[in-house]
């Protein structure tokens, strides 16, 4: 046995406990069972396994069985071969790839996990529906490329530069938490080769280089000793009929053809356009830090404005907290034209998708971001078809004419740099002042008060899966408590909801509920399930748990609202983590245009002056739709074509108690069911409950009803304490539309606006059913843009 212990308590503590809590465990010895050859034998090699996935993927694995090589951790030859495999710039094999259109991105390593005398080397391609069908041209690529290393040998400067590039990681490396640390050594200190001075440090504990062990090692990469998996939700030319027992995939093997097997083993093989990487001149030598003032000093929790004019402005924080030679450099470039019109938005997210390309090339370590939308999926698809080279071409040429620059540089430089750097950028780019009001500000709707809903039908035809993300919406983002007051309720309803909707009722793979606080506008609470449930039916378990949280918040004590309320104020408290944490937290303010970069402090002293009654009267002030003066709340529901779907005259004519029951039914195999017949039940259902509350109405003969038998709803009856035997979702949904009226209600009342004239449906329940969201939202008035939160004076003038 090994034992790795974390704690904070002092050492000599931790090992007392240590001793005195192990020491009577009996060691059984080394027991671990060890392969004596590899299990994957010549008779599964030269193989093409085709695998029907679930999700929409393309993806190529090249897998070469290999020996244990965990006595060979100092030099660690598969590392050495995975680095060129796994390059990325040009000459590479994903770079090749991306230029015929055949992959998106690849990823090379051994799996040294949990095995005991063998491994898998495996090259793993992500690649286009094309780049399937190409499978074999990708595996010319691959070994052209090892045979271009076998005949170039290992390079000694190779293994220089990634045990350079391994130490100042390790050197440099920002802070984890102990306890993920301490997990992965667990592993580690079972490797029976790795010495004890080793085990915090085996990454970089490289030795001389070893010419024959990566020479050894790469000889297992070699075409009489691999198979290939094709793994994609439809194959063209395939038919899978195999299924596999554990998961029920289906699958089929069939063998690689000879002739290419020869081609792939013969030393002429040459693919135009590789080629092996070159020096890395950017490694870095100097880690001297710029701040020698720290130790001692108290910490700048802010940065500072050094330069604004205007189109640009540099923000700037020298690392006074961590002593280390990292820094982080964001840059926000605002252009007009990126999300003007749908077909604007789809060149820009190519260009940004090829600069992407391009700079994983160049710099391996750069990460770009890319910009968000609201254009509507139709319309981008549309509008892609009508793109072309030239007005793409023409595009990029201007869109970057008048420009406004964001820069937030934090870490180890110094002030001359940053403004050094920033002059570079304002050269390079060389544009036009993009001048305060053209700047693209974030902007959010003020939804008039109502109960709104928008369908949508998933346009993926294979998806099981449907979605509902339910926004209640709150107040303005500028009061401060009432911000605070939502942060305290999310934490309070997030579990709740997860146990109730995904634990309990088994409703959806993602279940969460969470606030959002955008920069401008109103706050919310956002409920979400994502799953095979119809959307009709998981909104009735949404609208009971809003019902049956109200009285979780009366019935929770005073301790408990001051625990949670505690551990919200020490998550505020804490300090940042990192370089890269703290970049982060101000690069939001900056891009946002807040500049609010005390307000986690102030979120801290607010959050402890809130009592429990606030809370509560805050639930009934926007949460609660019997309470609420001003109940605004818009239901986005995304239906898998898989399931039965109400028309939009089944919407206007049914409540969605009835829906939500005639779609179980439906699912359960009862489509012959008229969805009237349904709605009358219901109705008499309810009239029988309201007489009767303490009885409920068995599904099963709810369908006995419905298929002709001569019951009424007052004859069908058994007691609450035996519905616990019906689990199906018709039970549920059964027990729910009963009940809907005492957690649902009828929002006829809450809208004043007629939307009917822009062609919205009003439900019998009072919601507003959308039919073309843009509509509804022209009619919406928006908030501005939150004032700054102080007046921007530069250090420098410009």
């Amino acid at each position: 046995m090994k034992l790795v212990v974390c704690g904070n308590h002092p050492l000599d503590q931790l090992v007392e406990w240590t001793v005195s809590k192990f020491s009577d465990v009996k060691s059984r010895g080394d027991n671990v069972q060890r392969s004596l050859g590899h299990p994957r034998s010549a008779e599964f090699l030269g193989k093409v396994i085709h695998i029907e996935t679930v999700n929409d993927v393309h993806k190529i694995d090249i897998s070469f069985p290999v020996p244990d090589f965990k006595a060979m951790y100092r030099s660690d030859p598969f590392d050495h071969i995975s680095h060129f495999l796994g390059y990325k710039d040009e000459g590479s094999i994903i770079a090749y790839l991306k230029q015929q259109g055949w992959a998106t991105s690849l990823s090379v390593g051994a799996d040294t996990a949990y095995n005991y005398g063998f491994y898998e080397f495996t090259v793993s391609v992500s690649a286009t529906p094309e780049g399937l069908e190409h499978y074999e041209d990708i595996l010319r690529v691959v070994f052209a490329y090892v045979q271009m290393l076998l005949s170039s040998g290992p390079q000694e400067w190779v293994q220089q530069e990634m045990a350079s590039m391994k130490k100042i990681d390790f050197d440099n490396r920002t802070k984890s938490r102990a306890l993920v640390v301490a997990l992965g050594y667990t592993h580690l200190i079972h490797n029976e080769y790795v010495a004890p001075e080793h085990v915090l440090s085996k990454e970089c504990a490289y030795e001389k280089f070893n010419y024959d062990d990566i020479l050894h090692c790469l000889s297992f990469i070699n075409p009489d000793n691999f198979r290939v998996f094709l793994c994609a939700a439809k194959h063209k030319s395939t038919e899978c009929l195999e299924i596999e027992p554990y998961f029920s995939a289906a699958y089929h093997v069939g063998g690689i053809s000879a002739d290419l097997l020869r081609e792939l083993a013969s030393n002429t093989m040459h693919v135009e356009g590789l080629s092996l990487p070159e020096r890395n001149l950017s490694i870095p030598d100097d880690f001297s830090i710029k701040n020698t003032n720290m130790l001692g000093a108290a910490a700048v929790l802010r940065p500072t404005l050094l330069k604004l004019n205007d189109n640009f402005e540099l923000w700037f924080k020298q690392d006074d907290q961590f002593s280390s030679p990292k820094g982080s450099i964001s840059l926000g470039i605002y252009v007009p034209n990126v999300n003007s019109s749908p077909q604007n938005n789809i060149m820009s997210d190519l260009y940004c998708n090829m600069l992407n390309s391009k700079l994983l090339e160049d710099l391996h370590n750069f990460v770009h971001a890319g910009h968000t939308s609201e254009w509507h999926h139709q319309l981008l698809e549309s509008e892609l078809a009508k793109i072309t080279p030239a007005k793409l071409q023409a595009h990029i040429d201007s869109l970057f004419d008048v420009t406004y620059t964001k820069m937030c540089m934090v870490g180890n430089f110094d002030e001359a740099e940053a403004l050094k750097v920033a002059d570079n950028v304002q050269t390079i780019i060389k544009s036009t002042p993009n001048l305060g009001y053209n700047l693209c500000q974030p902007r959010e709707y003020n939804i008039e008060a109502g109960y709104y809903v928008y369908q949508m039908q998933l346009p993926n035809e294979d998806s099981v899966n449907s979605a509902v993300h339910s926004s209640i919406y709150c107040g303005p983002i500028t009061d401060k408590r009432e911000t605070a007051i939502l942060e305290i309720l999310e934490a309070l309803v997030y579990d709740s909801f997860f146990s109730q909707l995904r634990t309990k009722h088994q409703l959806g793979y993602k279940v969460a509920a969470l606030c959002n606080i955008f920069p401008v506008g109103r706050s919310e609470l956002v409920l979400r399930v994502e799953g095979e449930s119809n959307p009709m039916y998981v909104t009735l378990h949404i609208n009971k748990f809003i019902h049956d949280m109200q009285q979780s918040l009366l019935d929770m004590s005073d301790e408990q609202f001051t625990n949670r309320v505690q551990s919200l104020v020490k998550q505020y408290q804490e300090g940042v983590k990192s370089i890269s944490h703290e970049a982060g937290k101000y690069s939001v303010e900056v891009n946002n245009g807040t500049y609010d970069f005390g307000k986690n402090i102030a979120m801290a002293k607010l959050l402890q002056s809130i009592i429990k009654e606030e809370l509560l009267e805050f639930w009934n002030k926007y949460i609660n739709p019997s309470t609420a003066p001003v109940y605004t709340r818009v239901d986005v529901q995304m239906w898998s074509t898989k399931i039965w779907r109400p028309t939009e005259s089944d919407i206007k004519t049914y409540p969605v108690k009835t829906l939500a029951l005639y779609g179980c039914l439906h699912s359960e195999g009862n489509e012959s069911l008229d969805i009237g017949k349904v709605d009358e039940f219901i109705t008499t259902a309810i009239a029988a409950h309201k007489e009767h509350p303490e009885t409920s109405d068995s599904a099963d003969l709810l369908l006995a009803a419905l298929k002709g038998a001569s019951l009424s709803a007052s004859g069908a009856m058994y007691t609450t304490g035996e519905s616990a035997e019906r689990a199906t979702h018709t039970g549920t949904s059964l027990e729910l539309a009963i009940k809907e009226h005492e957690t649902f209600g009828n929002y006829a009342d809450v809208s004043h606006t007629n939307f009917a004239t822009i062609g919205m449906d009003k439900t019998p329940d009072g919601l507003w059913l959308m039919t073309d969201y843009r509509k509804f939202q022209a009619t919406q008035s928006m908030y501005g843009s939150e004032l700054p939160a102080e007046v921007l004076v530069p250090k420098y003038s410009s």
